[in-house]
């Protein structure tokens, strides 16, 4: 039988070490292996699964927890069939950023969550069911492969709410080219299904009912490709773009610090929370 335990972690923002296994985190982020496959539910309160720091730091722990573990093969992320896989990151936390070094801090703190990601060697699938916005969309991204739905939303609209989007748009970039890049982070719309499809933003579409089950098959068919081979093609295509993402920090920080400076964010979050 396949043993999963969560390890304890550091908050990157303190250093300070997390509880094992705590109460919170088994909470906000359920776990069930399937033989070698482990699936980790995002459940937070919220039904659109906004990516707290809470639930980051679960994510980053089971990450962690699919590299070390040499029972887990795959990995697979999911909101699940009936509610959202993530709808961005969470506005109050993000209300509550003041000064250079916090936003600072805060750029540091997503690179640094979705290279967790991209770190895992092994296969990683994400079942992405209603809304992939921002963070979401970019925490789909960092994983191997993408099942979708027709009522999938993959959405990057920064930009409209005074959010700068550089990291976004160089995974875009990375993944589709300049001009779909372009198209998907100026117009700040949803990504039809058929073309997130045509350009592998989406590696299947099927029904909402099947999403969860179908990227269990999906990560299972690949844990049983030979270990070796996949983990080095894996650490070699992977590393690219996480040099990548690493290179664009600064830009993105300055970005940040300059659109926060306006209070366009600020103005929005609590428009949003008015709501």
């Amino acid at each position: 039988m396949l043993e999963v335990s969560v390890v304890a972690m550091s908050d990157p923002a303190t250093g300070q070490m997390q509880r094992d296994r705590s109460e919170t985190e088994m909470d906000i982020l359920k776990m069930e292996a399937r033989g070698a496959v482990l699936i980790a539910t995002f459940n937070h309160v919220n039904a659109l699964n906004p990516m707290s720091l809470e639930l980051e730091n679960a994510v980053r722990s089971v990450c962690r927890e699919t590299e070390r573990n040499p029972s887990i093969r795959a990995l697979v992320l999911t909101g699940g069939n009936d509610r959202s896989f993530c709808a961005g990151g969470d506005f109050k936390e993000v209300a509550q950023l003041s000064g250079r070094a916090a936003v600072e801090a805060f750029i540091d703190r997503w690179i640094d969550f979705y290279c967790t990601i991209l770190n895992v060697t092994k296969p990683t699938v994400a079942a992405v069911g209603g809304h992939a916005i921002g963070v979401g969309f970019q925490v789909a991204l960092s994983c191997d492969w993408r099942v979708g739905s027709p009522e999938t939303k993959l959405l990057m609209w920064e930009l409209k709410h005074g959010i700068a989007c550089t990291i976004g748009g160089y995974m875009l970039e990375t993944f589709v080219g300049r001009a779909a890049m372009s198209d998907i982070i100026y117009g700040c719309e949803v990504v039809p299904i058929s073309w997130a499809a045509e350009h592998k933003l989406l590696h299947q579409v099927v029904d909402p009912s099947s999403l969860v089950e179908t990227a269990i098959e999906r990560a299972r068919i690949l844990s049983e490709f030979p270990e070796i081979t996949f983990r080095r093609t894996k650490e070699s295509t992977n590393r690219r773009l996480i040099v990548g993402l690493r290179a664009i920090a600064h830009e993105a920080k300055e970005a940040h610090v300059a659109s926060a400076a306006t209070n366009a964010v600020q103005h929005h979050v609590k428009r949003v929370l008015r709501q």
